[in-house]
């Protein structure tokens, strides 16, 4: 759950910090940061592809598939990272033309400009990630987020403000401090890769040849489905942000500060997801079916016992959270609304990402990615967009649509998980 959170943690830690200097600063953060997570959440679930392929050939103690798997999955994801970086660089003059304000756009443009930057050493940190859990290790990864969140927050508290002599760059400061944060995330688990002795059976299997075409198909097959599954999920509520950010400047500030508590809840959650991933991809390479199906119900209990904690904390501090972002009034009446519909959608959240975790675990991603699609494309942006624009409820009719979209997810993903266990019970 740490090593999950840890990543966002950046970017909360950026609109918090940000935020006090002004509800268009923090935009112009939720602008730049919505649409770098659509680039990230790509690469992200194509390394996430690794992890169950991994876990299965881990639980069969085949080291040379482990071995394979893992240098070519960390190729892979690296060399993702560079293309998605370059296409983010490359779409920067698109910010202009998402009917945003120019003070914002003007904010946002360099602040978007180095974190395309970031993805590189991103990928290095999650391909790694996924890598080093695939064997049932997560400690390193969460080391590794705290270690840096912190030297993230040190940072953006001498560049953001200008302290102890530092040149004071305010947003642009923030993407600065993220981006080290970020290399030091990657290379510090890269390193653990390359000389922890835990690893060293699988450095020094012998191999014909580094490069496995087979095998990244075989990554590429499982990752890219996962990849658009995120992808689905994280664009819709993006695109929430382009909405909000189409009723006014601070619509979009709320929207941001939400969605930053909320993506930190639901991040603890896929970590019980991912847990989920591995440890079901390990059950079912020893073909142990029952422990499986035990190890299922217990991630959904988790994830149901750590979402109603956070909604129970939510409504009641919602104010108070929604004023460490921000000090306008009017921004942080609409956030404590909108932390309401987030406390009750995110119960759903937390039951759709661990069902999904769950199927990963079992090679299921095809199907899911259809109701993914459904889910989010068809059903939460059309409901949010009708209601919140159209019937005027503002960016809570937005969220409201979000809601909806995650019931549907929840609902079908879990049907498909009673189908899926049915038949390995049989």
């Amino acid at each position: 759950m740490l090593g999950q959170v840890g990543h966002i943690l950046t970017g909360i830690a950026d609109s918090v910090m940000v935020g006090n200097i002004s509800a268009d600063h923090l935009a112009a953060s939720s602008l730049g940061h919505s649409i770098y997570i659509v680039f990230f959440i790509i690469g992200l679930g194509i390394a996430t592809g690794i992890t169950p392929l991994i876990g299965i050939a881990f639980g069969e103690k085949n080291t040379r598939e482990c071995s394979i798997l893992m240098r070519n999955g960390l190729l892979l994801v690296v060399l993702i990272g560079v293309i998605l970086s370059l296409v983010m660089i490359a779409t920067t003059p698109l910010l202009g033309y998402l009917g945003q304000s120019e003070k914002v756009v003007k904010l946002a443009t360099p602040y978007y400009l180095i974190a395309s930057i970031s993805l590189i050493p991103s990928m290095l940190f999650v391909g790694s990630k996924q890598l080093i859990e695939g064997t049932g290790l997560t400690k390193p990864s969460m080391n590794a987020s705290i270690v840096f969140n912190i030297v993230n927050i040190i940072l953006n508290y001498l560049l953001i403000y200008g302290n102890y002599g530092f040149p004071r760059l305010e947003l642009e400061g923030a993407a600065w401090a993220t981006l080290i944060s970020r290399i030091g995330m990657g290379v510090s688990l890269f390193v653990y890769i390359m000389y922890s002795k835990k690893f060293k059976i699988y450095r020094s299997y012998k191999l014909n040849r580094f490069l496995s075409i087979s095998h990244i198909q075989k990554i590429l097959t499982i990752g890219f489905p996962i990849s658009l599954q995120f992808l689905l999920e994280v664009a819709s509520f993006s695109f929430g942000a382009i909405m909000s950010g189409w009723i006014n400047p601070e619509s979009l500030a709320a929207h941001q500060v939400a969605l930053s508590i909320a993506a930190f809840t639901y991040l603890a959650a896929s970590g019980i997801a991912s847990a989920a991933t591995i440890r079901i991809s390990h059950l079912n390479g020893e073909k142990k079916f029952l422990e499986l199906k035990k190890s299922a119900i217990s991630s959904y209990l988790l994830v149901l016992v750590w979402m109603s904690f956070c909604a129970i904390l939510m409504v009641i501090f919602r104010f108070p959270l929604a004023e460490l972002f921000v000090t306008e009034i009017d921004v942080i009446k609409i956030s404590a609304t909108l932390l309401i519909i987030a406390a009750v959608f995110q119960l759903f959240d937390g039951l759709q990402v661990t069902s999904l975790g769950i199927l990963r675990g079992l090679e299921d991603v095809k199907l899911p990615t259809i109701i993914a699609m459904i889910s989010y494309w068809l059903i939460s942006l059309p409901v949010g967009y009708a209601l919140g624009i159209l019937f005027r409820m503002g960016v809570a009719g937005v969220w409201l649509g979000f809601l909806v979209g995650l019931i549907s997810a929840a609902s079908l993903l879990f049907l498909r998980y009673l189908k899926f266990i049915k038949k390995l019970s049989v």
